[in-house]
């Protein structure tokens, strides 16, 4: 085995392990997971996932394409869930170290520049945050990016075209973000146009036959939605008065610390540098993919997290160019001799502003992660409450309610198809945070609302510390440790 490889082979466990180490000091997963979990279980009692919903808001049609749920369903034929949860996305995230390292040495035909962009992959704090507890789809969802972004630059040897059509057609029936992949390879081909580069026929007849693929595809399975919700459906019928939490606007300051430093000083040198100087067509693969971020999140089509993820993988896989032309030039100065002198400052960068922010971001994310005593919770509504009774909860704890507790929800974080979902995103703010019963009770008795929970989440989210309307003559405090549960007694006849 050849020395570089087993250098890979190291990093990779290396980011593995790092992920997995913080994953497993928390016992539950990021609120968002509990969508998959729910999925996930139901393909492997009866082998369909649930399309008809009757817990989420009292019933709903979920629209969404099962193909990652069935993967990790094939997993937890041989593994507990959790464990499947836990483990499953880690690897595959995890192998974005060894996708880069293939793309950077195809690209600079260096190895230790390519080892190097393996490693720094291995750290890209928005990536590790946003992934390594979530279950999250993008665990898959960027390395199959990436990788068809590594067979388009072979696309002139005939068993790459097929590569190239299989990953990315994958994606486009994985997930709708699968556009980011399309508008960054008609933004490549605008580029190689206007730099007179030559465009290979089978490169231009896949991508096109991508794009109209995925056009297709996509309004078939979003075809309601699209009918229900129109133009909006970009936006996902996102409540407005929450749609600048998803997305917030962001500053340079906030991209490097998510993103580190080292890659996006070096990362946007090379943009720079092949824009505006130099001509190569497989950084330009990588530049359109770039460029599809920004005019993407401009607009609010794409939300900052998502871009950050790809931004950040992007600039670090143009890192390994800057660092092969940086020590290209060194050789050529007086000071070469101190060559080593230089990566061990680059290092020690890299540890600063791309380790330990990696760090702080993870832990973070342990500290908002549900607690046992909000599972204790949700475990004590499956077992002392009614099939058909709806507990109203924070919005990110709407998945728990219908995967731990089984029981209805008021609201979730899917929106398609919700009739008036701003109406009732602003019904389940005045539950929480209204001063007055008879203005809380009427909203309880609109949706038949049967518990209330009030967890460390729902304070966070409402900004609150404790229900203000509740009394003893109308609400029973029928679970308390720490997580409270409230049961609804009242009801105010509308006259």
């Amino acid at each position: 085995m050849k020395k570089q490889t087993i250098v890979l082979i190291l990093i990779f466990i290396l980011a593995l392990g790092f992920r997995l180490y913080f994953a497993f000091q928390i016992p539950a997963l990021d609120h968002e997971a509990y969508f998959n979990l729910r999925q996930i279980a139901e393909i492997s009692k009866t082998g369909q996932p649930i399309f008809q919903d009757p817990l989420s808001y009292g019933g709903r049609t979920v629209v969404f394409t099962p193909f990652f749920q069935y993967l990790l369903a094939l997993f937890n034929l041989i593994m507990p869930l959790a464990l499947t949860l836990k483990l499953i996305p880690n690897i595959l995230a995890s192998s974005i170290v060894i996708i880069n390292y293939l793309i950077a040495k195809k690209m600079t035909k260096d190895i230790n520049a390519s080892l190097f962009c393996a490693f720094i992959s291995a750290f890209i704090p928005i990536y590790i945050s946003e992934t390594f507890n979530s279950a999250s789809i993008y665990s898959l969802v960027i390395p199959l990016t990436f990788l068809s972004i590594y067979f388009l630059m072979d696309i002139n040897k005939k068993r790459f075209i097929s590569y190239f059509l299989i990953t990315a057609i994958l994606l486009v029936i994985l997930h709708p973000s699968s556009f980011l992949l399309i508008v960054g390879l008609l933004a490549y081909l605008l580029m190689t146009k206007l730099e007179y580069l030559k465009q290979e026929r089978a490169e231009i007849e896949a991508i096109m036959f991508l794009t109209f693929f995925s056009i297709w595809i996509n309004f078939i399975l979003y075809k309601k939605a699209f009918l229900s919700h129109g133009p909006f459906l970009i936006w996902q019928n996102i409540p407005p008065e929450i749609i600048s939490f998803y997305f917030a606007h962001t500053n340079i300051i906030e991209a490097v610390i998510k993103i580190g430093l080292i890659p996006i000083i070096l990362g946007a040198y090379i943009i720079y540098r092949y824009v505006f100087r130099e001509k190569n067509k497989e950084i330009y693969t990588l530049i359109g993919l770039a460029l599809a971020c920004f005019f993407l999140l401009w607009p609010r089509l794409l939300q900052p997290g998502i871009a950050f993820m790809f931004l950040g993988i992007i600039l670090t896989i143009l890192f390994a160019q800057g660092y092969k032309l940086f020590f290209d030039y060194l050789k050529k100065t007086r000071i070469a001799s101190y060559k080593n002198l230089f990566i061990l400052l680059f290092v020690i960068i890299f540890i600063i502003s791309s380790i330990i922010p990696s760090i702080y971001f993870t832990n973070q994310k342990i500290e908002q992660a549900p607690t046992q005593n909000d599972i204790n919770a949700l475990l004590w509504l499956k077992t002392n409450t009614n099939k058909e009774d709806m507990v109203v909860a924070s919005l990110k704890e709407g998945y728990m309610i219908t995967a731990i507790a089984e029981r209805k929800n008021l609201m979730d974080s899917d929106f398609l198809l919700i009739p008036n979902s701003a109406q009732r995103f602003q019904d389940l703010r005045t539950i929480y945070s209204s001063n007055y019963k008879t203005e809380a009770i009427p909203l309880l008795n609109k949706y038949n609302v049967k518990y209330i929970l009030l967890s460390d989440s729902a304070k966070s989210e409402f900004s609150i510390e404790t229900l203000r309307y509740v009394d003893e003559e109308c609400f029973k405090l029928v679970f308390d440790n720490q997580t409270k549960i409230y049961e609804s007694l009242c009801k105010i006849e509308e006259i």
